[in-house]
């Protein structure tokens, strides 16, 4: 017997056709089906980066400043983490440790730029954070105040983010957002991670850069790997960034505090790690087409920065009071009441309707 109904009659209603109706369902299912387990993946990146790993981090900084109090003087000048020169004359450490990075794009968002060579570019980021490991090396202690805004802790600490630290490097946020929406590139990120246990730092080679779009990218990159990530950059600073003379995301998986530890106990020999050999990882075809950011992540964005901007004159340092380290510019935040302080980049607030 045929499975199809038989035709009913003239002006009667049309019988039910469950299979087709089922069927018609069944993508609309699929979809609510990805949305939720992908939400649920975003979120549960979000507290574990945010609420649970980063909270540990930073109870390890708090340690450092005050139950295990670093002095000054714990390096020497010519030390790698101050100076980011290999032992027997080996050269910058910064070029050697890129292990991965994309094809120089050939258009900018800005006509006539052209970035400097990958080299160079690293090695300058590299030598800023080299710089701030410095100012901890003399004996007396250069006072804490404008000349070193950060207590010796936190400047050791970028010792082990520059030196043994890891660079990805992109030409732009759009492309960076092709490559971890890939399932396999996190894959091997976290692999990588693993195995070396060093911090990862993402420099982007454009310098033009919209920072509403880099905190977007921030809140993108907490929400697919469970860590923090602070973005610095040479634009007005979003989030809790810092300046930096290109475009840098620390994504800050803890591995900082081992070698930071060794450093308290007196070992400098140990601490300072070979580069990664070239071949070990990303050696697959990476990159997949992405959605971009979604509303959860730029409302992560949002409540991030706008934290910050309600901090007024502290601003993105955390761990210092701002209004001590530079009490003279203090001083005159409070006679015009913040009319000249440049805090933090403007990002609306996503879920509220924008009104023209």
């Amino acid at each position: 017997m045929s499975d199809i109904p038989a035709s009913a009659p003239a002006g009667a209603p049309a019988l039910p056709q469950p299979h087709l109706h089922h069927t018609a369902l069944a993508p609309a299912r699929r979809r609510k089906r990805a949305w939720v387990k992908e939400r649920a993946f975003l979120v549960q990146n979000i507290v574990r980066g945010n609420l649970i790993h980063n909270t540990g981090g930073a109870l390890h900084v708090m340690r450092l400043l005050t139950l295990h109090k670093m002095p000054a003087g714990l390096l020497e000048p010519s030390h790698p983490w101050v100076s980011g020169q290999m032992p027997d004359g080996q050269g910058a450490v910064w070029p050697r440790n890129v292990v991965f990075r994309t094809a120089v794009a050939t258009e900018w968002a800005e006509a006539g730029y052209a970035p400097e060579s990958d080299e160079v570019l690293v090695s300058k980021v590299g030598k800023f954070l080299a710089t701030m490991v410095g100012k901890s090396v003399p004996t007396p202690e250069i006072p804490h105040g404008t000349r070193r805004r950060m207590p010796h802790a936190i400047n050791y600490l970028h010792g082990a983010v520059h030196y043994n630290g890891l660079t990805v490097l992109f030409n732009n946020f759009a492309e960076a957002l092709e490559y971890l929406a890939d399932t396999r590139f996190r894959k091997e990120l976290r692999r990588m991670i693993k195995t070396e246990r060093r911090e990862v730092t993402l420099v982007f080679r454009e310098r033009n850069y919209d920072p509403v779009e880099y905190a977007y990218f921030s809140a993108f990159v907490m929400s697919h790997l469970p860590w923090f990530a602070n973005v610095n950059g040479a634009q007005r600073r979003v989030m809790w960034g810092n300046p930096s003379p290109y475009p840098a995301v620390n994504i800050i998986n803890g591995n900082w505090v081992a070698d930071t530890e060794r450093l308290r106990h007196g070992d400098t020999t140990s601490i300072v790690r070979s580069p990664v050999g070239p071949g070990l990882y990303f050696q697959g075809q990476y990159g997949v087409a992405t959605r971009g950011v979604n509303k959860l992540e730029k409302t992560h964005a949002f409540l991030i920065n706008n934290w910050v901007r309600r901090r007024g004159f502290r601003g993105g340092l955390y761990f210092v009071d701002r209004r001590k380290v530079e009490a003279e510019k203090f001083q005159q935040y409070k006679a015009t009441g913040g009319q000249n302080f440049i805090g933090n980049e403007l990002i609306q607030n996503p879920l509220r309707r924008q009104t023209k």
